[in-house]
């Protein structure tokens, strides 16, 4: 388990308005993204088959952490995945090398709300994310 505290942060805490009309970018009370500290939870499990293979699964949930009062500034940063699944395996080549491959899959999720910097209920925003990552390394040790 995690807690991420944005509010602590200010440039990923504050609300955008009325900050954007009274501070700059970057100062104390400047817009910030919105964003609602949050909890995530991940579980994962490793298994070691033999000497030369090591097997790796885990998976990571969680409340995206905009409100929907905050969708204008939030195109800069649309974090709002709230699942992720991830796989990988170490294979042992011996002589201290090791060859690692991971992929990770960030499952899609939107999030709509009203465009706050125009008049309200004209225009809807909505910010979607869908991601997938694929890694390989290779290791050797002294």
């Amino acid at each position: 388990m995690q807690q991420i505290y944005y509010s602590d942060v200010n440039s990923v805490g504050n609300p955008m308005l009325p900050n954007l009309q009274t501070h700059l970018l970057g100062n104390d009370e400047g817009a910030g993204f919105g964003w609602d500290d949050m909890t995530v939870y991940k579980f994962g499990v490793q298994w070691q088959s033999s000497p030369e293979w090591t097997w790796r699964l885990g998976y990571s949930v969680a409340n995206q952490p905009i409100p929907d009062s905050e969708m204008p500034f939030n195109i800069l940063a649309p974090g709002v995945i709230e699942q992720h699944l991830t796989a990988g395996f170490t294979k042992a080549l011996g002589n201290n090398n090791e060859l690692n491959i991971a992929l990770m899959r960030a499952f899609s999720k939107s999030v709509e709300g009203p465009n706050t910097l125009e008049v309200p209920g004209q225009q809807t925003i909505e910010l979607k994310m869908d991601q997938w990552e694929v890694s390989a390394g290779y290791a050797w040790k002294f």
